[in-house]
């Protein structure tokens, strides 16, 4: 089963997948800066919306049921009364998110951290959609994977900045990509999750398909983004074979690119992670790109050429082109 089809029958199976305080610990962590004075939002997850001992109204706690019946709507987090109230055993709070940026807020320098859910099966709550964003500057959450498009779509409308968890293969979605090409939307540091939560308690754990698939969104800086990556390989038509239609040659690894080649590249999704906009261009996707010779029923798919004939079609390519080619007489 491919990584795509996989991840479509998790997500018409449940949304509901917790992440681990490891993997939020180790991806927040490396924007510490960037969260000084920030107003945290952290949707989409109908739990959060009920912790009654870490949401208030008007400095006073507020009952769960008290929530219900006020239709779940986004509740703020009282930082420091949350912090001496679990000062000996912050593990009581239940969302991980939230644990992590009350744990840091102090650190971190956190403005302040609010919290919203939706429920889908009794409409309790409010939608990701719904929310006024005005009043937040960040979203960091994992929404569920079946609405992703739609979420990264609000996040933009809204002009949000996002630190977001999602499907792998939402990197080859056409919305998605459009902003990656544009230069709004990155990978973060980690490609992938070392686990989920099942609301039943059970752990998916690394070896597992689906955290295997999953890796982190934002639009916030990220340092890989100013670090020019070092090519070493000479173009060779022996080592990097031509497509048969589509001008342009196959890149099998990320670091095999060679520095000398000034024509189109298609590499594999995975050369994202190190990813320059000062040292590439993106063209394109593979099945995107206008191809100069259509096969019937077949108009998508990049061919690797061989003895002049169409020879295999290689898993999603990137198409890319180097703006800083280095030739040895130079």
């Amino acid at each position: 089963m491919s990584k795509e089809k996989f991840l479509n029958s998790y997500n018409k199976k449940n949304d509901e997948y917790y992440t681990l305080y490891d993997d939020i610990a180790n991806e927040v962590s490396q924007y510490r800066s960037q969260l000084k004075g920030m107003r945290i939002l952290c949707p989409c997850d109908w739990d959060e919306a009920f912790e009654e001992e870490i949401v208030y109204d008007n400095g006073d706690y507020v009952p769960s049921a008290d929530l219900v019946s006020k239709g779940g709507n986004i509740k703020d987090i009282n930082i420091a009364a949350t912090l001496t109230k679990f000062e000996k055993d912050i593990t009581t709070v239940k969302c991980n998110f939230v644990k992590f940026l009350i744990a840091h807020a102090e650190d971190y320098g956190i403005k302040s951290i609010s919290v919203s859910g939706y429920n889908p099966h009794t409409g309790e709550g409010i939608k990701f959609q719904d929310i006024n964003y005005s009043k937040y500057d960040l979203v960091i959450t994992n929404p569920p994977f079946s609405l992703f498009r739609e979420f990264i779509d609000t996040m933009f409308k809204n002009n949000m900045r996002f630190l977001v968890i999602g499907p792998q293969n939402a990197i080859t979605y056409k919305e998605t990509f459009c902003y990656i090409q544009n230069n709004q939307l990155w990978l973060g540091y980690h490609y992938h999750l070392t686990g989920f939560v099942l609301p039943d308690g059970t752990i998916l754990k690394k070896n597992d398909a689906l955290p295997r698939c999953c890796c982190w969104f934002t639009n916030l800086d990220v340092s890989y983004r100013h670090d020019k990556l070092i090519l070493t390989e000479e173009y060779t038509p022996d080592n990097y074979p031509k497509y048969y239609n589509y001008d342009g040659i196959d890149v099998s690894i990320t670091k095999k690119i060679p520095y000398d080649y000034d024509g189109h590249m298609g590499v594999p999704i995975t050369f994202l992670q190190r990813y320059n906009p000062d040292q590439f261009e993106i063209i394109g996707k593979g099945v995107q790109v206008e191809k100069t010779v259509r096969f019937k029923g077949d108009k998508a798919t990049l061919w690797i050429e061989k003895d002049g004939k169409p020879f295999k079609a290689p898993f999603e390519r990137i198409i890319i082109r180097n703006k800083e080619v280095y030739n040895n007489e130079d």
